[in-house]
């Protein structure tokens, strides 16, 4: 095995209103719709967001008045979340940008109300850096963490520390929040014009087996085409990917009906993967197709996974 780094699995906590304290992205995509009386008339191709859902909807038609976009499919069609909400719309391509400002941050303040061991911030772009602070109302402030993921060089070669690309972290994982269910958490991406992250993500820690087995096999399902135009000339359509991975793990046989049931009850539920704290690519935002548990020994068994993330 890899390590004897338990898999850890993590259920994300759906994000409400009333866990959202504060956030400095606004909520302004577009003009909120109106309705009633008076009430707004929208031209086809208008756009408009309702801050009750946390979506922007399009409108389908000419002349649309009074036409809820929530309940009226034939004159609306949903976009996708507002900028503020889409690090918490279960999607890992669509990403909350910066509305600008100096220093250029996305700051989010969460009270879930239960205990967290996790916090994730997913598909990043541009960031140079991730502050988290957990602060509870009685002890005060029982958690920091302040690290620096931009401008890393790509082999760690002397060579490429001086003259060698640099790529800054795509994802960044924290697990070892402590136990404060009435705790506040506090989040600051900073990062450069580009700043952009796809999700955060915050929960409680799963953790299952003796470790990861070597073999596993990482990767991605590119869904991006290659076409042939008129003249025989190849043609790319570049479209979004899916990280995916095949994992085999250990565990103890006290082990299996509890992931076995653990695992029926998250089925089609996406959540974060953590395989192995050696590999980046280990760690998934997504869904299993699979798993096999195979009772091959006295105190020890052997279970299969199939990972396939989110676009």
């Amino acid at each position: 095995m890899s390590d004897a780094y338990a898999i850890n699995i993590v259920k994300p906590v759906t994000i409400t209103d009333s866990m959202l304290t504060y956030s400095n992205i606004a909520e302004d995509d577009y003009p909120e719709w109106v309705g009633g009386s008076p009430a707004t008339t929208y031209a086809e191709g208008d756009r408009v967001i309702k801050t009750s859902t946390h979506k922007v909807y399009e409108s389908l038609q000419n002349s649309n008045t009074n036409k809820d976009p929530e309940t009226e499919p034939l004159w609306w069609i949903e976009v996708g979340a507002t900028n503020r909400w889409r690090v918490f719309d279960s999607s890992n391509l669509s990403q909350t940008v910066n509305d600008g400002g100096s220093p250029i941050t996305i700051s989010y303040t969460l009270e879930p109300g239960e205990a967290i061991g996790c916090v994730a911030l997913l598909n990043i772009t541009g960031g140079t850096s991730v502050s988290i602070t957990m602060t509870d109302p009685t002890y005060g402030v029982v958690y920091t963490a302040d690290d620096t993921i931009g401008g890393l060089p790509s082999f760690p070669e002397w060579w490429d520390w001086f003259f060698g690309a640099r790529s800054g972290l795509t994802q960044y994982v924290k697990t070892d929040l402590p136990t404060y269910p009435a705790a506040e958490i506090e989040i600051t991406l900073t990062g450069d014009t580009s700043l952009a992250v796809g999700v955060i993500l915050v929960g409680k820690n799963a953790n299952f087996s003796l470790g990861m087995k070597y073999g596993a096999r990482v990767g991605i399902q590119d869904y991006s085409r290659k076409e042939t135009n008129d003249f025989g000339d190849p043609v790319f359509v570049e479209r979004a990917f899916a990280k995916r991975a095949n994992f085999d793990v250990m565990l103890n046989n006290t082990e299996v009906d509890t992931l076995q049931g653990f695992l029926t009850a998250i089925r089609a539920t996406p959540v974060l993967w953590i395989a192995s704290n050696e590999y980046n690519a280990t760690i998934i935002y997504g869904f299993y197709k699979n798993f096999d548990i195979l009772l091959n020994y006295v105190n020890h068994s052997d279970c299969s996974l199939e990972i396939e993330g989110l676009t």
